[in-house]
């Protein structure tokens, strides 16, 4: 092969790296955001059970509640109290 060849082929897996690095950049900031969201949800859930445990109060932890209070913070952690009371 000559020169020019393998300086084309060296142009060309350097552009398709940046193409592929700046087209995988946004899902994957997304997937942590959305990781971050369910930690900071657990953790929510985690300290209300804590602190509902003296009143006989408990939200289970799972996908749906951690998902619904980490994106909506602490509204979204009243909103599924004010659920659980009123649905039991």
């Amino acid at each position: 092969m000559g020169t020019e060849w393998i300086v084309a082929l060296i142009i060309i897996g350097i552009l398709l790296m940046v193409a592929a690095s700046k087209s995988m950049t946004k899902p994957l900031r997304w997937i942590g955001i959305l990781a971050i969201n369910v930690v900071i949800g657990a953790i929510l859930l985690f300290f209300a059970n804590l602190v509902g445990e003296m009143a006989g109060f408990h939200l289970p932890i799972n996908p749906v509640t951690a998902v619904l209070s980490g994106f909506l913070r602490i509204p979204g952690l009243l909103a599924l109290i004010a659920i659980k009371l009123y649905v039991m």
